[in-house]
């Protein structure tokens, strides 16, 4: 019991540092109004400079040492390596972020709109290809350590119940669904630890919003539509393998997400529609109470989305009732 929970953990913990913490900076690239970049930046560097590297690195790699440890004490020696290979992507990621970002964040955090160096926007521009590599690697350690759920535990293989078609579909959707769902799993650690959005301008705030927004309403309803065909055809796959208690897992999730789309669209689109008639000379006096406001049902909608990534991990945790087989 022990060794399912401290993996659900670490699991839980890995996918966060695919977040960077600071969230939005490829907004800023190019000749952007300083003042807003400066605003965000001194913001968000606040909260991520350092809590970042012990929030997202430091507490996921401690859990991921041990995990892998685990795996090869286990003899589960293929799972192990994969972990370390997570783990070195981890720490690859870190020492980019030390080596390469933070000298040229701590130039950046004594700018002032009146003290630019004259290379300002290649030097912006730098870090936020070096917070991308972060990113990236971060990503690739989650990939990493998600196939150890799909390396067989031993050489044995037993009969499967559905055709090795669609058990390699099953397992291919799972992964699929659990990538996902893991990558927004930080949204509620952004929010609590690094809250930048609840500190910038009315101005800054708005000039994000913006291009999100409408980059949302035209991808959204796609998104929604493919998550939840891939949600319903797992379900039915799980149902045809007899796993009914993983159906049923699925099911939850599916509610889950529905109610986090209907959160958006009732409480995140009505604001969403009235920010978009912002500009920065008739944002309103009450505008921060407002964003507060859409910040709440994004921390509806995280909440939603953690549970849900409790239901899809619970899948790799129920007690298969037949013999252990190469699949999940």
């Amino acid at each position: 019991m022990f060794k399912k929970t401290f993996l659900f953990i670490t699991t839980l913990l890995v996918a966060t540092s695919a977040s960077t913490g600071y969230n939005g900076q490829d907004l800023f690239k190019g000749d952007v109004p300083i003042t807003r970049f400066l605003d965000w930046f001194k913001n968000a560097d606040h909260y991520v400079h350092l809590k970042g590297l012990i929030i997202l690195d430091l507490i996921p790699a401690v859990f991921l040492i041990v995990q892998t440890v685990l795996f090869f004490k286990d003899k589960q020696k293929l799972k192990g390596w994969f972990a370390l290979l997570s783990l070195l992507a981890n720490g690859i990621g870190v020492v980019i972020l030390v080596q390469y970002a933070y000298p040229i964040a701590a130039q950046m955090a004594d700018w002032t709109p009146d003290t630019l160096p004259s290379n300002w926007i290649s030097l912006k521009d730098d870090w936020i290809q070096y917070i991308g590599f972060y990113a990236l690697l971060g990503i690739l350690g989650l990939l990493l350590f998600l196939i150890t759920f799909f390396v067989p535990a031993n050489k044995n293989t037993a009969l499967k119940p559905i055709h090795p078609f669609l058990n390699g579909l099953k397992n291919a959707l799972l992964f699929i669904l659990t990538f996902l769902s893991l990558m927004n799993v930080s949204g509620i650690y952004d929010l609590t630890f690094f809250p930048t959005l609840y500190k910038i301008s009315g101005v800054t705030f708005i000039e994000m919003h913006r291009p999100v927004d409408l980059a949302m309403r035209s991808i959204g309803p796609i998104i929604f539509s493919i998550m939840l065909s891939l949600f319903v055809l797992l379900a039915i796959l799980f149902y045809m393998e007899k796993s009914k208690i993983k159906s049923l897992l699925i099911l939850v999730g599916i509610l889950l997400l529905l109610g986090n789309t209907f959160v958006a669209l009732k409480g995140n689109r009505p604001l969403n529609d009235l920010f978009l008639t912002w500009t920065p000379t008739t944002i309103p006096s009450n505008w921060s109470s407002l964003r507060e406001e859409w910040l709440g049902y994004h921390l509806y909608r995280h909440i939603f989305n953690e549970l849900q990534v409790f239901a899809i991990l619970l899948i790799y945790f129920v007690t298969k009732s037949k013999s252990k087989t190469a699949s999940v």
